[in-house]
């Protein structure tokens, strides 16, 4: 029924057009603010993603100035990826990234998210993802991503359901998406890893060297293999990191900090137990690099974490020269080294002397890396063994040397190719990071040179 038409536009109080006192009280607050912004910031546009607009911490033209003055954009010697460093709070580094690299990261996470729309065919999957996953996201990386989506100008739920894909195959209604995820595997977009670290004993030049594979095919759907990013974080809190990904992404698959420790993560089976009521994957990788300065503390952060999905996790230190082999979901927690045995219902992995492995074509895995112990070198990694083992869906290989801050990366370079076929590219952290603070000691306004 239609309320009669006094009804619904007058106030009985004053008999005045209550839409008339909404138009007048809108139209002195639009010309308040447009005042206000127009006379401080001549270029700023009049749109509703400027940062300027939706951030409480960044308002003004000299307050993104200096925010933008800790952060530097470079490339790697051979040109073919760019590194980012990044300094300060969680949201001024995600801002800096924003800012900064603004175009790709949006034609990245905006092609991806609406191409993984495509695959998993409604966006209550990354919605009911994202909210099972957000109380167990420390406030560091939510702040991290409000500010890479206020400075890349994209809407936040972009940035966030982007950041649950790694997690999403255990959303509550995953019949569905275990059925997409179940052809995926079968195909070119198979999504398994490999890792192992060789130690000391059974290198030719006795130095420890440490590999994660990974074996994402998500590229071939997206643009991710025309965004690689080498992100170097100087946290106000912690320790500073590369982290081996992709534009857009803040979240950590590969990487590897100041004190040597080393990532590399692969999915371990698909028992029941396994859900979103945990800690993401790649914050949990993001917590290790900043907070860990030896193996007991890595540990102690995965262990204590809430757990989501089954993982195995590589992680080496370059310190002591030593690499461990974890796995993890809800109800376990075990730790392996060089030369156990790792055996169960759906894996052998039979003891190597001085490696720690695991993967997803254990007998070749087995194979290659015993022919080759005690022959191991970076070169025979990338040339012999790495292409042996990967699947279709090969996406990143990293190969680390943890005692001298340094690691070589290759990338896909299409959605036909595999990274195994190279090249690599290879990143010292040690100098640059200090040339960084350098930089940042010649700010007034940096905390964080140390």
């Amino acid at each position: 029924m239609r309320l009669p038409r006094h009804t619904r536009m007058f106030d009985n109080s004053t008999r005045e057009p209550r839409f008339q006192l909404s138009r007048k009280i809108f139209g002195l607050l639009a010309a308040l603010v447009l005042t206000q912004f127009l006379s401080g910031c001549a270029y700023l546009r009049i749109d509703k993603y400027h940062p300027f607009l939706r951030s409480d911490r960044i308002t003004s033209v000299e307050e993104e100035s200096e925010v933008l003055s800790k952060a530097k954009l470079s490339i790697t010697e051979d040109g073919r990826i760019p590194i980012l460093f990044v300094s300060g709070t969680p949201y001024e580094r995600g801002y800096q990234q924003g800012v900064l690299l603004r175009e790709q990261v949006r034609d990245n996470l905006l092609t991806l998210y609406r191409n993984a729309l495509k695959t998993f065919k409604s966006e209550l999957f990354f919605e009911e993802s994202y909210e099972r996953l957000r109380p167990f996201i420390p406030q560091e990386y939510i702040d991290e991503m409000h500010g890479l989506a206020h400075g890349a100008k994209l809407p936040l739920y972009v940035v966030h359901y982007a950041h649950t894909l790694p997690s999403m195959s255990e959303w509550g209604g995953k019949k569905q998406v275990k059925e997409i995820l179940r052809k995926m595997m079968a195909g070119d977009l198979g999504t398994s890893c490999s890792n192992f670290s060789s130690l000391s004993s059974a290198s030719r030049d006795g130095k420890l060297y440490s590999v994660r594979i990974l074996d994402w095919g998500l590229h071939k759907i997206s643009k991710l293999h025309e965004y690689p990013l080498i992100t170097v974080n100087v946290p106000d809190k912690g320790i500073a990191s590369a982290n081996i990904g992709w534009v857009g992404f803040l979240g950590a698959i590969s990487g590897m900090n100041e004190e040597g420790i080393t990532l590399g993560e692969m999915g371990y089976g698909s028992p029941p137990n396994e859900t979103l009521n945990g800690r993401p994957m790649p914050f949990l990788l993001r917590d290790v690099m900043t907070y860990s300065h030896n193996l007991s503390e890595v540990r102690g952060i995965i262990e204590t974490s809430p757990p989501t999905n089954s993982f195995a996790f590589m992680m080496s230190d370059g310190k002591s020269g030593e690499a461990e082999l974890y796995i993890r979901d809800p109800d376990r927690f075990l730790v392996f080294h060089a030369g156990d045995d790792l055996q169960d219902s759906s894996s052998n992995y039979p003891a190597i002397p001085g490696i720690t492995y695991a993967g997803h074509f254990d007998e070749k895995l087995t194979q290659n890396l015993s022919a080759y112990r005690g022959a191991i070198t970076p070169e025979v990694l990338m040339d012999k063994i790495i292409p042996e083992v990967v699947m279709k869906s090969n996406f990143q290989n990293v190969v680390y040397d943890p005692a001298d801050l340094q690691f070589w990366v290759s990338y896909a370079a299409n959605r036909e190719s595999v990274a195994s076929s190279g090249p690599y590219t290879k990143f010292s952290l040690a100098e640059p990071l200090k040339t960084f603070r350098e930089g940042l000691r010649e700010n007034p306004d940096s905390e964080l040179a140390h």
